[in-house]
């Protein structure tokens, strides 16, 4: 419980520059466009996993004895397949935004307040499953480590 503490405050600082960095850019109307919204959260996330990936190591998880750039590569691997997740829940919740019934979001008084909504929403929801993937991976010795001890058979 205690390092799931800790990394929500890691986690939170990351995720404040990933917010910091989408939410300005939503500011420009060409970054509101689907493609370029998908451009807008990647850039976000990666600055935030940078940030994520330096705290994490430093004050969160135990150390397991790779080399940095070796736990950096397994991060980066399991912050991408976050990322996914993240665009497919702010892809749904837009279109869960574009219901008649949720009309009421877009006359709010802010530009692109769909988009920023859904955004939000999908840092918050996809919070556990990137502490849990970055436990049992990321700072537990890697896929390939987690491959093979799965793949060995107990008598």
């Amino acid at each position: 419980m205690v390092s799931f503490a800790r990394y929500l405050l890691t986690a939170g600082t990351a995720t404040f520059v990933d917010v910091a960095i989408v939410q300005t850019l939503l500011s420009f109307a060409l970054l509101q466009q689907p493609v370029f919204f998908t451009l807008t959260v990647a850039m976000g996330a990666f600055a935030g996993m940078s940030v994520n990936f330096a705290l994490s190591r430093r004050f969160v998880f135990t150390l397991d004895m790779r080399p940095a750039h070796r736990q950096f590569a397994s991060f980066v691997l399991v912050s991408v397949t976050t990322l996914a997740l993240r665009l497919c829940v702010a892809y749904a919740l837009m279109a869960l935004f574009a219901l008649p019934f949720m009309a009421w979001i877009g006359a709010l008084p802010i530009d692109a307040p769909a988009e920023r909504l859904a955004h939000l929403g999908a840092v918050g929801l996809v919070t556990v499953y990137s502490f849990l993937a970055h436990k049992h991976v990321s700072f537990a010795g890697g896929f390939l480590s987690r491959l093979s001890s799965r793949s060995t058979v107990v008598p």
